[in-house]
């Protein structure tokens, strides 16, 4: 078994280089299309804010920076915890978003909400830049690094061989799809919602979460092998044919790119070779998953209309639909659809603005929708299942904060941990929350990838808290999300270790 070690990065080298390729493709086509609007688009000055362009540029180059130093070390590694939230979203969100602010392309209506935008959105970049660098002040501190090095150190090898891994993750990946099937079935899954939650709807979601950990841990078990022969003909044709079918009833705008990026992830920890042609391809797939995927997405949400729960046959009507439509639409229509959609869909400049200039105003309204103070309540309860509380109060939810701060409550806005810290604590709470989070994710870092071998348990564990990290969603529930999807990803891990046996590079540290 190769040994692939993590020092400040996944792959050390110049041949890192070439992980920037998909990157910049993938953001290529924004930045295309924003020149072609800027080209053909006679109205364009209608609405634009030019004095949001250095706030926008400034913005990007302190999101960038860890990426930059990284390249200039020759450790670049698209999924460092400081690497990765930039490029998938603080940088097309903040960046390229507040670029196509700045010029009018995006004109969502909540921008009335926005009082002198000359003053709050200026300030928002200012907090976005106070945030990035407090997460990474708090990334560089110590703390982090060292109590992840404690329990690293603590941690089983579990060096599994490699051909012991397939059928283990088989019998995984069969549970994660029966309980997936479950969940989209009670809607919990999909472009659905339940009116109320039963006591055991969490646990349901949570153990289709094995879906993604075997999808991930067979797609390792390809790239580390060696040879490519039946075996590993029919694992990934399964992979392929139950990936896309989820996707598909998902109904998610961005479900294929994120199928992408956790292949791209195998790919590289496994210490695949990066060459130019690879990334290139690599690059061109990442362009289309997006783009088909703003079309399928936009597409089957229009068709289906709202989040009502629906039985499994009309699910898979409107999927059927869904193809029907997108298939019979010119192509130089879908591109529109998708492009617009992608534009609408990055900036995240403005929805993040409108908490900016209210959430002072409306703070005894929030405690009347009941979302006030939701950092305290997400961190002090979600310890406790829903089967010991069945009436434990949910976690914030969107249509209620949607309808207080953007009068529309069949939405999920962008919060961002940003914003709901600046909700919370006011500024002050923005350095010290980032701070926090920073140390959190170089606690996740040291504990399971740097400075290590690679290990299949370790990377998947790594990639699966990596994405469940959203900062898109509230600060608040970071650490419950973290913990709840932390216990079903053990929980899989230790079914793949009792399948698979104790091999010989097998052992306790």
């Amino acid at each position: 078994m190769s040994q692939v070690r993590f020092q400040n990065s996944t792959l050390t080298g110049k041949g890192n280089s070439n992980l920037l390729i998909p990157i910049l493709a993938l953001w290529g086509v924004v930045i295309v299309t924003l020149l072609s609007y800027l080209a053909f688009e006679s109205e364009v000055d209608q609405g634009s804010r030019y004095y949001l362009l250095p706030w926008s540029l400034l913005t990007g180059a302190v999101i960038a920076s860890p990426a930059i130093y990284l390249i200039y070390k020759r450790q670049f590694d698209p999924f460092h915890p400081l690497v990765f939230p930039a490029w998938s979203y603080f940088f097309p969100a903040f960046c390229v978003g507040g670029i196509l602010l700045s010029f009018g392309l995006v004109e969502p209506y909540y921008l009335v909400f926005v009082e002198d935008e000359r003053y709050n959105f200026p300030l928002t970049f200012v907090y976005i830049i106070v945030g990035y660098l407090a997460l990474i002040g708090g990334f560089l501190l110590p703390l982090g690094r060292r109590l992840g090095e404690i329990v690293a150190s603590w941690l089983p090898v579990w060096n599994w061989q490699t051909e012991k891994v397939a059928t283990p993750g088989m019998i995984l990946l069969a549970i994660g799809l029966a309980n997936t099937i479950l969940a989209f079935t009670l809607g919990l899954l999909g472009f659905q919602k339940v009116d109320e939650r039963g006591i055991f709807d969490g646990i349901i979601y949570l153990l289709s979460l094995f879906f993604a950990e075997a999808s991930l841990l067979l797609w390792l078990y390809i790239f580390h092998n060696k040879t490519f022969g039946v075996p590993q003909l029919i694992i990934l044709m399964t992979l392929l044919i139950t990936s896309l079918s989820r996707s598909v009833f998902q109904g998610n705008r961005g479900i294929f790119i994120s199928t992408f990026i956790m292949i791209a992830f195998a790919y590289v920890v496994s210490g695949r070779k990066i060459t130019f042609r690879t990334g290139s391809v690599g690059g061109g797939i990442a362009a289309v998953a997006v783009v088909f995927g703003i079309i399928y997405g936009t597409t089957f949400r229009s068709i289906k209309q709202d989040q009502s729960a629906i039985d499994m046959s009309s699910y898979a009507g409107v999927v059927a639909s869904t193809f029907e439509q997108v298939s019979s639409k010119e192509l130089n229509e879908n591109l529109s659809l998708g492009f617009l959609t992608l534009g609408e869909r990055l900036e995240s400049v403005s929805s993040l603005a409108v908490i900016v200039s209210n959430y002072e105003k409306l703070a005894a309204s929030e405690e009347q929708y009941g979302i006030n103070d939701n950092i305290w309540k997400d961190t002090a309860i979600f310890f406790i299942p829903r089967v010991l509380w069945p009436d434990k109060p949910v976690a914030i939810e969107p249509s209620r904060y949607g309808d207080l701060y953007f009068n529309f409550s069949e939405n999920s806005f962008a919060v961002t941990p940003i914003g709901d810290l600046l909700r919370n604590f006011g500024p002050i709470g923005i350095p010290l929350g980032m701070i926090a989070l920073g140390i959190l994710i170089r606690f996740i870092y040291a504990s399971l990838q740097e400075n290590q071998p690679f290990s299949f348990w370790r990377a998947t564990f790594y990639y699966i808290i990596l994405i469940t990290i959203s900062y898109e969603g509230t600060f608040g529930l970071i650490v419950p999300s973290i913990f709840k999807v932390g216990v079903f990803a053990v929980l899989g891990i230790v079914i793949v270790r009792i399948l698979a046996g104790r091999g010989r590079k097998d052992a306790q540290v």
